[in-house]
């Protein structure tokens, strides 16, 4: 690393009257400021250190010759700021260690007992540094202004045009003294290739989009896929289905995998305690926690059960308790449909801060459920003002929020006419036209999803999952199908940290593809009629055969074959010339085909 040019840009911002000030901290505020130097939240950043170091370098060091202890402070935090603003070093211990090998032999905190600053003191600490150069810079400034203003009164009007271009130029350096001193996270309000706002910027967004907490896992390989590696802070995901198709059942699910599968989460504010947040308005709580016990369960029966027994039911098999290595709480909260607007997300999650909590996931079930701080009559004006609103508060917070809506009439027939066939893979025959009031909705979410349970013909229930939207890096896979747990009708099947996943890309099952020596086949009945065999069109099927050209193998793209005849409902065998002789083969029992 060129340390040199990078500390090119890290010196003390210096005003044009550099007179230090003789003012003396006292041992608490300095104290508070060592903290702040070793600190892990997130909430520090590079411009704040910045102006924390203008602040203490503008101090004449004079002022504690005859103060040991505040000296040594003193020198900690300037040593402290040269490891986080030339370094870029992050961890206390590694910052400690940095301070002491340039000036101390023992550590002037002892982090055995090291407290971290909580956001709210962190807040204060900025915003006074922030008022104190301010304060200084219109101490040097102020009397130039004076005197400005009093040549200007007593002078004639001939000269008033020189005084008013000299009172310019002092209001100008003002505003960029003032520029300089601002606490604004940069990363979020402002981009410049100004140097230092420039390596500000980049260092923030850097630490930001590698911090663990950026991404929270799901407990599913194939839904991380489709999410682009997981939840995203600052995005918002909607889920849409038919009315008691899955859309409750699947934020459930994510409240309780999020919980099991990020136990290494730890929050911006290292003083409070992670949670996610589930404000359900349609199911009452104890309608919730019913169906969070059928998920860790196994599919029990929650009335079976002593409260001892349940306890102990969520404590060991679904591993809901909070420990050292299980940080995170799930907090559910119902409220009546209708009764809040989208304002009430921020008095949860304060109210919650003021707990000890820092809300790392807000989960509502669902839009048409909520009201808009803006309400509106019609109703896709109100949908898309409630998404917009659901945008700012996951900025605000930084932190995804997961919410669900509906699907129209079109899209129930689609399906209800699909399953009345035995057809599968039925979440592909709808699309972003399916979605209830879709436009100002889809504008404002970062991910959006269609899902629908499907049934194989052995009764495996899985539930189909189509990407309909995605703001973020993602991968190519538009369609997933995420299996249930064996004899459980909400609880999807989890699959993290196992080798091969266990959600599919298709329900249609067995249909493969080779060469003319080998084989073309669906394995689902075959009929023999004359000299060879047909698919029976009534059931859909796609046939084993043998094929040859001429005497020559031929290849078929099947691939490219299945997602034409997908997007347009062809049966398969419509699209592929079977060539007589064709092999008898055994029945193949699997899926239908669309």
């Amino acid at each position: 690393m060129d340390y040199e040019r990078q500390s090119k840009y890290s010196q003390p911002m210096m005003n044009n009257s550099n007179r230090l000030e003789e003012i003396s901290l006292d041992i608490q505020l300095l104290n508070m400021m060592c903290r702040y130097i070793t600190s892990k939240n997130l909430t520090v950043r590079r411009g704040q250190l910045i102006n924390m170091r203008n602040f203490i370098y503008g101090i004449d060091p004079s002022v504690y010759n005859n103060d040991a202890d505040k000296q040594s402070r003193v020198d900690f935090i300037k040593k402290g700021l040269e490891a986080r603003l030339e370094y870029n070093l992050t961890d206390p211990y590694t910052i400690i260690k940095h301070i002491n090998g340039g000036i101390f032999d023992t550590s002037v905190i002892d982090l055995n007992n090291y407290q971290e600053l909580p956001d709210s003191e962190i807040m204060w600490l900025n915003n006074m540094i922030s008022e104190a150069l301010k304060f200084k810079t219109m101490t040097h400034l102020a009397k130039a202004m004076y005197n400005t203003c009093g040549k200007f009164l007593s002078s004639d009007y001939g000269s008033k045009h020189k005084i008013l271009s000299e009172f310019e130029d002092i209001n100008k350096r003002v505003q960029n003294e003032f520029r300089k001193s601002r606490t604004e996270d940069l990363e979020e309000s402002e981009f410049s290739l100004r140097a230092g706002a420039f390596e500000n910027s980049i260092y923030d967004i850097h630490r930001s989009l590698t911090s663990p907490r950026n991404l929270i896992m799901t407990g599913m390989q194939g839904l991380n896929e489709l999410l682009g590696g997981g939840l995203e802070a600052g995005r918002v995901y909607a889920f849409f289905g038919l009315p008691g198709e899955g859309k409750s059942t699947i934020l459930l699910n994510l409240a309780y995998q999020i919980k099991k599968y990020n136990k290494r989460y730890r929050t911006k504010d290292p003083t409070k305690r992670p949670c996610i947040v589930l404000l359900t308005m349609e199911n009452k709580i104890k309608e919730t926690v019913n169906r969070l016990f059928n998920i860790v369960s196994a599919g029990d029966n929650f009335k079976r059960h002593s409260p001892g027994e349940i306890i102990d039911i969520f404590r060991m098999q679904g591993e809901l308790y909070l420990a050292d290595d299980s940080p995170i709480d799930i907090y559910i909260k119902y409220q009546p449909s209708f009764s809040v607007d989208t304002s009430y997300l921020y008095t949860l999650a304060e109210d919650l801060e003021d707990q000890g909590y820092e809300v790392i996931c807000m989960i509502q079930d669902y839009i048409g459920r909520i009201r808009s701080i803006d309400h509106s009559q019609d109703t896709r004006i109100e949908y898309g003002n409630v998404t917009d609103e659901f945008k700012v508060f996951a900025s605000v917070k930084d932190i995804p929020v997961i919410t669900a809506s509906q699907l129209n009439r079109d899209a129930s027939k689609h399906i209800d006419e699909g399953r009345s066939k035995n057809k599968v893979d039925l979440v592909r025959t709808i699309g972003r036209s399916n979605i209830s009031e879709s436009m100002l909705i889809l504008n404002n979410l970062d991910g959006a999803y269609i899902i629908a349970p499907e049934f194989t013909k052995e009764s495996k229930k899985f539930l189909g999952v189509q990407k309909i939207k995605a703001r973020y890096e993602t991968s190519k896979l538009d369609y997933i199908y995420l299996p249930f747990k064996e004899n459980n009708e909400i609880a999807l099947e989890e699959d993290y940290g196992l080798a091969v996943p266990v959600f599919k890309k298709t329900l249609m099952e067995g249909l493969t593809f080779q060469t003319a020596s080998q084989s073309v086949y669906h394995g689902n009945k075959i009929n023999e009629i004359g000299s060879g065999m047909k698919p029976d069109a009534e059931e859909n099927i796609f046939m084993k055969s043998q094929m040859s050209n001429g005497g020559s193998s031929s290849s078929v793209d099947l691939g490219n074959i299945l997602e034409s005849n997908i997007a347009n409902n062809i049966p398969y065998y419509n699209s592929i010339e079977l060539i007589d002789p064709l092999v008898v083969v055994d029945d193949y029992l699997i899926d239908p085909l669309i």
